[in-house]
């Protein structure tokens, strides 16, 4: 990940079509960056690779079903590798046929993840049949976590570059907030670093502010809840 992140960074789009270039089979990609917060968007396309995967995207905003709507909500991959298949069909009984009309006949729907949050997913298609498996599936899963840090990255103040957290982490309340936070959930500092700069990246505040509530106990980080809590 972090190689990806050297070579293709800070460009989301770069990445996304390095990604593409580098799995056989593979014809395009798809980022959305979502959230279920009621104060913000629910869903974001910030990158489509072509036309076919424009029109991926578009279909899943606007019928509310598809690969991405349950990579999001699921927290994992789902690997659609023959969209005729009707166990597919029945899922998705809109989005499949429109999918399949607008050239993707297999669609694979990465999850863009940090612990137990989701920024996002990246969606990648093939015009024809066929599956995403072993070293080609372990590389777009490495393409995803590098695109999760990029997106993060983006929030990150004074335009510090991925992969600096450590020389980031100095700010008193960053690096107490962090420790808090490892404490709460039982994860080494560099996951808990982490945790709290997706919270903040999905809330749309400042990391700082973010900090400040975790060290005041006005936000706490639990070991079992999928989210961060409000006091």
């Amino acid at each position: 990940m972090a190689q990806l992140v050297a070579a293709h960074g800070p460009d989301v789009g770069r990445l996304c079509e390095a990604c593409v270039a580098g799995l056989p089979g593979v014809a395009g990609a798809g980022l959305a960056v979502m959230t279920t917060l009621p104060t913000l968007p629910a869903q974001q396309v910030r990158y489509a690779s072509n036309t076919v995967s424009a029109r991926v995207e578009e279909l899943q905003v606007t019928l509310g079903e598809g690969p991405c709507r349950e990579a999001f909500a699921d927290r994992r991959p789902v690997l659609a590798g023959d969209l005729d298949d009707a166990f597919w069909l029945r899922r998705w009984p809109i989005f499949v046929p429109a999918a399949i009309d607008a050239g993707a006949k297999a669609l694979f729907a990465l999850p863009l993840r940090v612990g137990d949050m989701c920024l996002g997913v990246i969606d990648l298609y093939r015009p024809g049949p066929g599956v995403l498996a072993g070293e080609d599936l372990a590389e777009a899963l490495a393409f995803a976590d590098a695109a999760t840090e990029l997106l993060l990255a983006e929030h990150l103040p004074g335009g510090e570059q991925p992969g600096t957290e450590r020389a980031f982490a100095h700010r008193a309340v960053v690096h107490q907030a962090t420790g808090m936070v490892s404490a709460q959930r039982g994860v080494p500092v560099d996951d808990a670093f982490l945790l709290l700069r997706a919270h903040a990246y999905v809330t749309e505040r400042g990391l700082e502010d973010v900090a400040r509530d975790v060290v005041a106990r006005r936000l706490r980080f639990s070991e079992t809840d999928n989210d961060s809590t409000t006091d």
